[in-house]
């Protein structure tokens, strides 16, 4: 029988997501305590998508985003150099770059004056002669950075943490193969003007609704009344329980191939929809009950003028606060946080039951990785995330996540 679910700091998170019976503490949602670990094993130590090169191509090009909740600035320097940048000057801690993207030379505090060069070198400090006596150490109070940084592909991502495997190793064959899915469409760049909105949802529960075919049928009926499709059709083509294949990349990548669909995601926030939109979307969290999505839409840059609109004006359409599909999605991930956060109920788990037993493990045929084919509408892809989840988070260190991770096995 399955322990019952208690919020407890003490608990392990392996006790919390039950993924042998499908049952998941309601409260990894939303505890605040919860979330703050969250910060520091997951995307503290989580190698993280900053951007694309073609968002900065050129010297003094810069694009700002998130590390967790740590503000960066992503700089290409004047000689060519992809540099990552905490976005707090070192004095007070004011951001020193206040757009989302552009063009620079330097970066300055607005509050105090303090500048930095596009490699977060400390370049100007006034009254350094007169107030400092010229004894601040500048080489000493540049901008932090994270660990490391690299790139594949163009997709540039970054670390905090130093002890961190190579990017590719992270990545695997799964996660290697959903960017090369993309970034095979040809010459590729992302359109200026990435879309951005908030939502008072777990980035977590956002995180789940890639595979979700469950919903789609319920969810978005009013979308496919309006498209002519009725529910049961919608379903049918959603339940078929012989159709696809997945693949369970090691700490916590999935890799969804179902005909007309490749709904993928690297862990713990990068999601790539590739054959139906062309768009890479990022949930950046904002506390245990609140996200920011970016999303990233990629052409071939080679493509006509007309393809390229064609690809601006269907992501518009489906995604964003005013996209006909994720504004049904989003207001029902904002439901479901509230739910999760219900004193009343929580006691009780979530139900993570759909599949529990189906599917079979298959040789790689070359490609690098086991493939789960089994039904198409299972929950079995949810247990696997928050089963690779509960890992990073009882970890103490990468050693520890390295050496005590799941992996899928050829059966």
């Amino acid at each position: 029988m399955a322990t019952a679910f208690k919020p407890s700091v003490e608990r392990s998170f392996r006790e919390r997501v039950d993924s042998e019976h499908g049952l998941v503490d309601r409260a990894i949602f939303t505890d605040d305590e919860v979330y703050r670990l969250e910060l520091d094993r997951v995307f503290a130590r989580a190698w993280l998508f900053m951007c694309h090169d073609s968002q900065i191509p050129n010297g003094g090009d810069f694009f700002q985003t998130f590390m967790g909740e740590e503000k960066v600035i992503v700089t290409r320097t004047k000689q060519g150099a992809v540099e990552v940048l905490l976005n707090a000057c070192r004095h007070r801690g004011a951001a020193v770059c206040r757009a989302h993207s552009g063009n620079a030379a330097s970066f300055m505090c607005a509050y105090h004056g303090w500048t930095y060069d596009l490699s977060g070198n400390l370049i100007g400090v006034p009254g350094l002669n007169e107030l400092y006596a010229k004894s601040l150490d500048r080489k000493a109070w540049g901008l932090k950075k994270p660990a490391q940084v690299a790139s594949y592909r163009g997709f540039i991502f970054a670390t905090f943490d130093a002890a961190a495997p190579p990017l590719e190793q992270f990545l695997g064959a799964p996660g290697l193969a959903m960017i090369d899915k993309l970034a095979d469409y040809g010459d590729i760049e992302v359109i200026p003007g990435v879309i951005r909105h908030r939502l008072k949802a777990n980035w977590k529960i956002g995180m789940e609704n890639d595979q979700d075919y469950y919903h789609v049928g319920i969810t978005h009926a009013s979308l496919f009344d309006a498209w002519g499709s009725s529910r049961s059709e919608v379903n049918k083509q959603y339940w078929d329980k012989n159709e696809g294949q997945t693949v369970y990349g090691e700490y916590g990548h999935i890799m969804d191939t179902m005909p007309g669909h490749y709904h993928t995601s690297i862990f713990p926030h990068m999601s790539l929809l590739t054959d139906l939109l062309q768009v890479v979307i990022v949930r950046h969290p904002k506390g245990p009950r609140e996200m920011e999505m970016v999303y990233f839409s990629f052409v071939d840059r080679n493509a006509s003028d007309e393809d390229k609109q064609k690809v601006i004006q269907r992501n518009i359409m489906r995604l964003g606060p005013s996209g006909m599909v994720e504004q049904d999605d989003g207001e029902n991930w904002e439901f479901c946080t509230d739910g999760a956060g219900s004193q009343a109920l929580r006691d009780m788990p979530f139900n993570y039951q759909m599949g529990l037993g189906d599917g079979v493990t298959l040789a790689d045929g070359g490609a690098g990785y086991p493939v789960r084919e089994g039904p198409r509408t299972t929950e079995e892809y949810a247990r696997w995330r928050l089963q690779c989840w509960a890992e990073w988070m009882d970890a103490e260190s990468w050693s520890d996540l390295e050496q005590n991770h799941s992996r899928l096995t050829v059966a």
